[in-house]
């Protein structure tokens, strides 16, 4: 129940690569805490050294992660924010899961694993006429996304007369590898619905957690999904699955059919159930 609570620490949508390496938002939701540790960082299963990663709260106050002890604690106030900085290969285009282990005060080693997603705007996007040839061959090391390299180079191409990295960008170009099968699936798992509007906006305040709404579209559909199938389309394990489909049927938005497969209901559906039982709710307090 605690790791619920715990990943509304995290800013959904706020997971980014930028010239700094891989970063993402922690917001203090839940109330005024002294964290002592952040014992573990995790993106994709693989955990980012806590020397690598860093903690900062302003452009003149940061810290690594190994910096935050026991005896020299970090407080968070409420509402307050922290930008993780992991000084990592940039992610690919689509779902990655992160997590985050800490140790808080009065609670001891807690944690959370939620998902988020890396679109094109989160990829480099830089004007080769703003670096130097040396820079934008450094910066062409790190990339891995063809987008990028195509980007760079039709700037770089129709740039000033000049020394160009034109041919650093070709050679990244080539060997840089297209999204999977299974990267494509998990964006596209990822973007589907993501136009409902204003009810998609909705159902992240309703399902309460960026891994719900990712287990809820990735049911959705004329013939549903086994868990075995979510799992495939998402970030997240078979076991996770099943124990947020079950947790959907309680609160009576999903079915479980004898084929062992889900459905779920309707966004609207959904938004309506969860009106009713605030409403029942309200009544029974007075």
């Amino acid at each position: 129940m605690i790791e619920q609570y715990l990943e509304r620490l995290f800013t959904w949508e706020s997971l980014e690569n930028t010239e700094r390496g891989v970063e993402f938002e922690l917001k203090n939701r839940l109330v005024e805490a002294e964290f002592q540790g952040i014992t573990s960082v995790r993106l994709d299963g693989e955990a980012v050294p806590p020397e690598d990663v860093t903690v900062e709260l302003s452009e003149s106050e940061r810290y690594t992660a190994d910096e935050i002890t026991p005896e020299d604690p970090l407080g968070l106030d409420l509402a307050e924010r922290v930008q993780l900085i992991c000084d990592t290969e940039r992610l690919r285009l689509g779902v990655h899961e992160l997590g985050v282990d800490l140790r808080v005060e009065g609670y001891g080693e807690v944690g959370f694993t939620t998902d988020d997603e890396i679109t094109e705007d989160d990829l480099v996007d830089v004007d080769p006429a703003d670096v130097t040839v040396a820079e934008l061959e450094a910066l062409a090391a790190d990339i891995r996304e063809p987008e990028t390299f195509e980007r760079l180079l039709e700037r770089e191409r129709a740039g000033k007369n000049r020394k160009t990295a034109v041919e650093a960008l070709e050679e990244g170009l080539e060997a840089a590898e297209p999204l999977t099968e299974d990267e494509m699936v998990r964006t596209a798992v990822s973007e589907r619905d993501a136009g409902d509007g204003i009810v998609g906006e909705l159902l992240t305040e309703v399902l309460e957690s960026p891994q719900r709404v990712s287990v809820y579209l990735a049911v959705r559909g004329p013939g549903g999904a086994t868990p075995e199938t979510v799992a495939g389309r998402t970030v997240f394990t078979e076991e996770t699955v099943r124990s947020t489909l079950e947790d959907f049927e309680a609160e009576g938005i999903a079915e479980e059919r004898e084929d062992g497969s889900y459905s779920v209901a309707s966004p609207v559906t959904v938004l309506q159930k969860r009106q009713n039982q605030l409403w029942t709710a309200l009544k029974n307090t007075f």
